[in-house]
């Protein structure tokens, strides 16, 4: 099954409030040594925070069966959504409370992959309307066997509407035996990144009948981007955590103190939501934070995060931070240090100097 992951809180909010209103059943598990237990209840309780599930009456007397010390999975079977929460408690009355999720996962209900291009590729499409034969050349978005999409300026907007057929003559990358059909689904603002705001339009069309096979080529820049991030910063020095040193990080500080870790391994995931910083509130957020704090806590950071907030900050200031970030610190360090970004980085989400806001989805054929 394949999953696409949503970071929207309002959007998380929205959907567990829609839950609670009516009373939607979530299945939960955890996994035990060599057997899995499973329960069942309905959310009380839901706000930007924190959440309540009660369990159901048949499950009365699980307080024993439910261990803190493991994760717990949460699913709702009716849209196929699942999450998982490593620190919650059980309060009187079979409730179980937990922060509110950072992130959720759906099933992907989508036939064929999609593969998406940078503005910046210049991709194009060529087509006509049914009723006309002007050919229109725009910029291509994304690509599948079944669909694509592509944008328009505004003063084009009007000329498409959503269930339009239209004849598509070229595209960029495809040969193209002769004219594919396809019929417009929808139309949706279209930014160019989070930063930039843009009055384009985004237009998704389904193909009247799938293409064989495609080809897919972007701009090598962007992978070159992609493959610094996953390298981290160009240093010898400590640079964060690549998946599967973390991993091992979080196992060995378990095995003398599995909350510590359990802590620890929650607070990175909120300290990794500053990857979406825009660059203005990135650069207020790094002159007002205590860098011998903020070393001290992404000592469990990823590459990429790191990457992310000093790629384009000065030498000195970005060397600075590396040799603060090289120094080793114990677990509980890392954590009492984790625990301080934290609260600061909810006071400048309160006063709305910082929106950590992730794009959650893009709209898709």
């Amino acid at each position: 099954m394949n999953l696409w992951s949503c970071y929207s809180p309002d959007y998380i909010e929205a959907e567990f409030n829609r839950m609670k209103e009516q009373l939607e059943t979530v299945e939960m598990w955890q996994t035990l040594d060599d057997y899995r237990e499973k329960f069942s209840g309905y959310f009380t309780e839901v706000s930007s925070q924190n959440c309540k599930i009660q369990l159901d009456e048949k499950y009365k007397n699980a307080y024993g069966r439910i261990h803190v010390q493991n994760p717990i999975f949460f699913h709702y079977p009716k849209r196929d959504m699942l999450f998982k929460k490593d620190i919650f408690t059980i309060e009187t009355g079979n409730i179980i409370s937990f922060k509110t999720p950072t992130e959720v996962k759906f099933r992907d209900l989508r036939v064929s992959k999609r593969f998406y291009y940078k503005y910046q590729d210049f991709k194009n499409i060529s087509f006509h309307t049914d009723d006309s034969e002007i050919i229109h050349n725009h910029i291509l978005t994304d690509i599948s066997t079944t669909g694509l999409s592509f944008v328009v300026n505004q003063k084009d907007r009007n000329k498409i509407s959503k269930n339009n057929k239209i004849l598509i003559v070229s595209l960029t990358d495809q040969n193209l035996e002769e004219v594919l059909e396809a019929r417009v689904i929808y139309l949706t603002p279209f930014k160019l990144s989070r930063e930039a705001n843009s009055e384009l339009i985004q237009i998704g069309v389904e193909f009247t009948s799938p293409m064989d096979s495609i080809s897919y080529r972007s701009i090598s820049k962007i992978v070159k981007s992609k493959q610094e991030k996953i390298k981290g910063l160009d240093t010898t020095k400590f640079n964060g955590l690549n998946p599967d040193e973390f991993k091992r990080a979080i196992s060995t500080i378990a095995q003398s103190n599995k909350q510590l870790a359990l802590n620890i391994r929650e607070r990175s995931e909120d300290i990794d939501r500053l990857r979406y910083l825009t660059i203005e509130m990135k650069r207020a957020f790094l002159l007002e934070v205590n860098h011998d704090l903020l070393a001290c806590a992404m000592r469990m950071s990823s590459k990429e995060l790191i990457f992310d907030l000093f790629s384009e900050v000065t030498d000195s200031i970005r060397d600075e931070f590396l040799e603060k970030l090289d120094e080793q610190k114990p677990a509980s360090a890392i954590n009492k240090a984790q625990d301080a970004i934290c609260k600061f980085i909810s006071e400048k989400e309160r006063s709305g100097e910082i929106i950590l806001d992730p794009r959650s989805y893009l709209k898709m054929v």
